[in-house]
């Protein structure tokens, strides 16, 4: 059996193309996709160091109340798939919740934080990252990704919904996403 978690950012839902169309890719390979939530999360964490460990903290607890009922042993593969907080929980709920496990565990992140790299476990997987990204330093991530051995895929003036504001453009960077996302699936 195989198992796929969409981990989405505070803003970005699992409804969002880059969630969204990932999800599809794993049903289209034979996945059980479940799809995880945070809510009152707290407001205005951009730059703001102690409210990110909160929020990071509080959706963490969330997600492993919402994920309680299910065996991760009781699946042969499991891919977990994160947006910007989304990766470092999803990076922490594998490490917490993975010990042991003897099956196939990949990890997508999608414009992941610099604080994703500080959680034990986000040691493999695929980075997507944009040069325009406000949230992060774009180069920390190029780096913490060479520095684990990690493939890092930057795009160009794209922001942290990998978007540069050029519909062609983000379709495009879109496309190129899905089919990278989809050879690691």
């Amino acid at each position: 059996m195989k198992l796929c978690i969409l981990f989405p950012g505070i803003g970005y839902t699992v409804d969002r193309s880059l969630l969204y169309f990932s999800g599809r890719l794993a049903i289209r390979k034979g996945y059980e996709v479940r799809k995880v939530g945070y809510h009152d999360l707290p407001k205005d964490i951009k730059g703001d160091e102690e409210k990110k460990l909160k929020a990071f903290e509080m959706a963490l607890g969330q997600i492993e109340e919402q994920l309680s009922e299910i065996n991760l042993n009781d699946y042969s593969d499991i891919l977990f798939i994160g947006k910007s907080i989304g990766t470092a929980v999803a990076a922490a709920y594998g490490c917490k919740h993975l010990d042991g496990f003897k099956g196939n565990v990949r990890y997508i992140y999608l414009t992941p934080l610099e604080q994703t790299f500080r959680v034990a476990g986000a040691n493999s997987g695929i980075v997507f990252t944009g040069t325009a990204d406000p949230w992060v330093v774009p180069d920390k991530i190029v780096s913490e990704s060479q520095r684990l051995d990690i493939p890092c895929y930057r795009y160009e003036d794209a922001n942290h919904s990998l978007e540069t504001g050029d519909v062609e453009r983000d379709t495009a960077i879109l496309s190129d996403v899905m089919a990278k996302v989809d050879e690691v699936i």
